[in-house]
C-alpha cells in the first residue's frame, strides 16, 4: 500500500517536474536570450542582475552589455569616489552604445577622482521606480548629489509600473506578487525567467498579434547582421520628421500628450509625474542630498515644424511651449531651485539628427559624447574642485 502511494506520488508529482527540468535544459541550450532584468526584487522591484554579460543588437548597433556587482553598466575603480548617483532609463543605461561611450562615462573623464558618477540606469525606469530605488541606494552609497534622467515616455511608464507598487503612509514600495509570496522570490524569478516560460509567453503574445522583443543576447548567440553607419541608416529609414497625425499610434501613443495635454488621462499622468518628483526631492532633502534633473524629449521634438508638424518657424521657445512635459519640469525645477539640464536647449543648435540613431529612439555615441561633456563640466563646476591629473 505504501509503495503504491509513493509510486503514484512519483508519477503524478515528481515525474512531471523531472520532465519539465529536461525540457528546460534542452530549451536553454538553444535559447539565445540573456536575462538581465530581475522579474521581481523585494527591495528594488526591478533592477539589472549583477555580473551579467550579453549583447544588444539591431541594424544600427551591436554592443556588449556587462553589469558590475551593483547591477550598473559601469566598471568601478576603488581609487575613485563616486559621490554622484545617476538614475535613468535606457538613455542612462546607454542603449545601443559601448559602455565607455555612455554619457556618464564621458562625464567621468572630465571629473576628478572625488566626484565620479555612479550610474545605475536601467531601461524602462521612471520616477515611480526611482522613488523605490533611492530608498535602497541612498543608505548604501551615501551620494552627495543625485541626477535623475527623465524621458518623455516616463508619463506612461509611471502608470504601468505603479501596478507593481503599493503606497503605505506616502511611501511607495514594491508590491510582492501573490505567486512570489507562495513560491518565494527566488523560485518565482526562476520560473518567470526560465526558457520554457519565456517561450510560452512569446508564443502567447504572437498568437495575439503582439511582439515580444528579445532585448539581450547571450555572448556569441546574437544574429549576424550588417551594422549600418549613420548615413546608411538615414538612407534606409529616412531623416528626422514630425510624428504628426500618427502621434496617437506611433510608440504606442506614449507621446500623444503633445497633442492632448488637456485630456483627463494626460492631466492625471502629468500630475503623477510631479507627485513622484516631489516625493523624491523631499526624501533627498531630508537626507541633505541635492537633486538635479536631466530632461530628454522624444527625438521628433527636434524635427522640422516640431513633433506635431504644425510649427512654421524653427523657434526653440515655440517648440518648448508645445511641450507640456517640459513646462511641468521647468516649473518644478524653478519652484524647488534645482539644477536642471534640458537637452531641448542644449541640443538645439547641434544638428540633433546627428545625435540620435535614425531608426532607434536613443542617442548615438555622438549624442552621448556631447551631453557627457556638458554634464561632466556642470558637476565639476558645482563641486568647485579642479580635475585630478
Amino acid at each position: 500500500m505504501r509503495k503504491r502511494i509513493f509510486r503514484r506520488l512519483f508519477i503524478y508529482i515528481i515525474l512531471p517536474f523531472i520532465y519539465l527540468g529536461l525540457i528546460e535544459g534542452v530549451l536553454s541550450l538553444f535559447d539565445p536570450e540573456a536575462v538581465f532584468v530581475k522579474s521581481f526584487d523585494d527591495s528594488l522591484l526591478f533592477s539589472l542582475y549583477p555580473g551579467k554579460t550579453g549583447r544588444v543588437v539591431s541594424e544600427e548597433y551591436n554592443v556588449e552589455v556587462a553589469t558590475n556587482e551593483n547591477g550598473g553598466r559601469q566598471i568601478l575603480s576603488p581609487e575613485n569616489k563616486y559621490s554622484t548617483l545617476l538614475l535613468g532609463d535606457s538613455f542612462a543605461e546607454g542603449w545601443g552604445v559601448k559602455q565607455e561611450e555612455v554619457f556618464s562615462e564621458v562625464a567621468n573623464q572630465v571629473l576628478s577622482k572625488e566626484n565620479k558618477i555612479r550610474n545605475l540606469g536601467v531601461h524602462g525606469s521612471c520616477p515611480a521606480l526611482f522613488e523605490i530605488h533611492l530608498r535602497s541606494y541612498v543608505p548604501k552609497f551615501q551620494p552627495r548629489e543625485v541626477w535623475i534622467q527623465i524621458f518623455d515616455n516616463d508619463l506612461d511608464d509611471n502608470e504601468k509600473l505603479e501596478v507593481f507598487m503599493e503606497e503605505t503612509n506616502g511611501i511607495w514600495k514594491a508590491k510582492k506578487p501573490l505567486a512570489a509570496k507562495f513560491l518565494s522570490t527566488p523560485v518565482y524569478n526562476f520560473v518567470k525567467e526560465s526558457s520554457l516560460f519565456r517561450l510560452l509567453k512569446r508564443l502567447w503574445k504572437t498568437g495575439r498579434g503582439q511582439v515580444e522583443p528579445l532585448l539581450y543576447y547571450k555572448p556569441g548567440r546574437e544574429p549576424d547582421r550588417k551594422i549600418l553607419g549613420h548615413a546608411e541608416s538615414l538612407e534606409k529609414f529616412g531623416r528626422l520628421k514630425p510624428i504628426g497625425d500618427e502621434i496617437e499610434s506611433k510608440y504606442n501613443g506614449q507621446f500623444s500628450f503633445y497633442k492632448r495635454a488637456n485630456d483627463p488621462i494626460w492631466q492625471k499622468r502629468l500630475e503623477k509625474q510631479k507627485e513622484h518628483l516631489a516625493n523624491i526631492n523631499e526624501y533627498l532633502k531630508t537626507n541633505h542630498i541635492k537633486l538635479n534633473l536631466i530632461y530628454i524629449p522624444a527625438k521628433e521634438f527636434f524635427a522640422e515644424k516640431g513633433i506635431l508638424g504644425n510649427i512654421n518657424n524653427r523657434n526653440l521657445k515655440q517648440y518648448e511651449l508645445q511641450n507640456p512635459h517640459f513646462n511641468l519640469l521647468k516649473g518644478f525645477c524653478e519652484k524647488n531651485q534645482l539644477k536642471c539640464l534640458y537637452t531641448t536647449e542644449l541640443f538645439w543648435d547641434k544638428n540633433p539628427e546627428s545625435l540620435y540613431f535614425p531608426f532607434d529612439a536613443h542617442w548615438n555615441a555622438e549624442g552621448h559624447r556631447w551631453f557627457g561633456q556638458i554634464l561632466g563640466e556642470e558637476i565639476q563646476k558645482s563641486a568647485g574642485k579642479p580635475k585630478s591629473i
